[in-house]
């Protein structure tokens, strides 16, 4: 068969261009095979960078920063894992590891020096000469938080010297006080069980009732623990060194919540054992009985607290309103009052401030005091601000019935008892600083004198029948050290007989007390 050239021309043209696509196919799919490659061979060098600054990160953390290079052929040993870790922890400490889970130990330290200045009023009138000490106060306990439900406390503190107690063997000579006095020659110091407690706080109470009303929580805690009816008062009934011994139920509320005002609200009652068989020291027996009365302290607090925001301030005010019902049953008569620290100065003889007016028996027979606090907490240029109230008043005063055989009783009345203050600022971080003021007017049967401040006055008596200033300042110089310095200007508000007269004016009788504190925490 003849063919034209120009078909074998053609011809020879499609078997070119065919052999032509075939390569350029060939080479296409190779450099896809290699980009492929590529793309895996940067996938695992990211991969290994990763890995790497990891175990570079966990190198800084375990060892301060500073990497060391092993030399070459030397292996180096990976970072112990949490879990690697535990498990040599509970073989090392044969399971106790578990126990110190949730275990949370703290304490401080507080080196004090303090003076007293009474203007020359000296011991044979009735008040001790001025006065310089060195104190210490030493705290250190644990609480261990079993569940979400339990936890137990245990604390000891430092504290004044043993007291015999009729066959109950000794005590600390001031419930008020943790603080030791540097004297006796070098003498060992004492140090007492300041707290053990067991708290149980159940979430089976935590109930959503109607809209934004809801429990959110109740607790329920017996021994001896902090005192809960701080929160809604002040120094001036209770010092802030009491530790109360019963039991104590709260239970806590959310009662409205919105964008901007929240309230909340609480209920607290406290079931304390204050003498039980009366003091058997200098107790009086009961006709027909074997022993003294007991006496025991019944204490009720309800409080709202209420959260809002003010125009031109970043943060919410905090507000704080409480009553409180202290009932005490069975403390005023045979000799309950009774702690060791009694003064007869004068010839009128006191229980802190308390009068008596016969040998076992206070002046005020009995004390059912209701208080009334107020505070506000809001923050002006992110600075703390603290203003508060207090009023109190002993219901169940009978100081101003005459009694049979009463001798030496010129503290009549004096039932009531009220405060002011304002603190700005609040310790809790380094370079922290705080100020405070506050006046305190205590009637002498207003209060029960043995368990409120008992810096507010003299050394040789103290908490009620006072009224002055207090001034304090603060400043951490650490998150965990802080320097404190106080000023008490205290003068009675019963002017006492027999005080050193001058010209045949009386005797200034006021107190200015000073204190320098260092304190340390951990």
């Amino acid at each position: 068969m003849k063919h034209h050239p120009f078909t074998k021309l053609a011809s020879i043209l499609v078997v070119c261009l065919m052999a032509f696509s075939s390569a350029a196919f060939a080479d296409e799919a190779q450099l896809t095979d290699m980009v492929k490659q590529m793309q895996k061979q940067m996938s695992d060098l990211q991969s290994t960078v990763m890995t790497q600054k990891n175990e570079i990160q966990a190198l800084k953390a375990g060892g301060g920063g500073n990497i060391q290079v092993a030399p070459s052929g030397v292996e180096v040993t990976p970072p112990m894992s949490e879990a690697e870790f535990n498990q040599r922890l509970g073989s090392s400490l044969g399971g106790a590891d578990k126990w110190l889970k949730d275990l949370k130990f703290s304490g401080d330290l507080r080196l004090r020096y303090e003076a007293f200045h009474l203007h020359g009023n000296t011991a044979a009138n009735g008040y001790q000469p001025d006065r310089n000490r060195f104190r210490f106060r030493l705290r250190y306990g644990f609480e261990k938080t079993f569940n979400p439900e339990v936890k137990v406390g245990f604390s000891m503190a430092s504290g004044d010297k043993a007291v015999a107690n009729g066959t109950q063997g000794g005590y600390n000579g001031d419930p008020i006080s943790t603080n030791q006095s540097l004297t006796n020659d070098f003498n060992f110091k004492n140090i007492w069980i300041e707290k053990a407690y067991a708290t149980y706080t159940p979430n089976w109470a935590k109930v959503n009732l109607v809209g934004d009303l809801a429990v959110s929580g109740l607790e329920v805690t017996a021994g001896k623990f902090n005192n809960p009816f701080e929160k809604g008062s002040t120094d001036m009934i209770w010092d802030r060194d009491l530790k109360p011994e019963g039991i104590y139920e709260q239970i806590n509320t959310n009662l409205l919540t919105t964008d901007n005002f929240n309230l909340k609200a609480y209920g607290l009652a406290g079931q304390f054992l204050l003498q039980e068989g009366g003091n058997t020291t200098t107790g009086t027996a009961i006709a027909g009985g074997n022993g003294t009365k007991d006496a025991y302290l019944w204490a009720y607090q309800a409080g709202l607290a209420p959260k809002f925001y003010l125009p031109g301030l970043e943060r919410a005010v905090d507000a704080l309103s409480a009553i409180s019902i202290y009932s005490y049953q069975g403390y005023a008569t045979n000799s309950n009052w009774y702690i060791n620290n009694t003064s007869t100065a004068n010839g009128l003889s006191q229980a802190n401030g308390n009068p008596l007016y016969d040998g076992s028996t206070l002046a005020a027979e009995n004390f059912n005091i209701l208080s009334l606090y107020q505070e506000l907490n809001f923050y002006p240029y992110g600075i703390p601000v603290k203003p508060f109230a207090e009023f109190a008043r002993n219901m169940s005063n009978k100081s101003g019935t005459p009694q049979a055989g009463a001798s030496n009783f010129s503290m009549q009345n004096g039932e009531d008892a009220w405060g002011l203050g304002l603190a700005l600022g609040q310790l809790k971080k380094k370079h922290d600083w705080q100020a405070s003021y506050q006046y305190k007017y205590i009637g002498a049967n207003s209060v029960v004198g043995a368990f409120n401040d008992s810096d507010f006055g003299g050394y040789n008596y103290g908490g009620t029948d006072k009224a002055g200033s207090v001034i304090k300042l603060g400043y951490n110089l650490t998150d965990y050290l802080a320097l404190n310095a106080a000023c008490f200007l205290v003068r009675p508000i019963t002017v006492r007989d027999g005080a050193a007269t001058t010209n045949g004016m009386q005797a200034d009788q006021s107190v200015r007390r000073f204190q320098l504190d260092m304190t340390y925490k951990f």
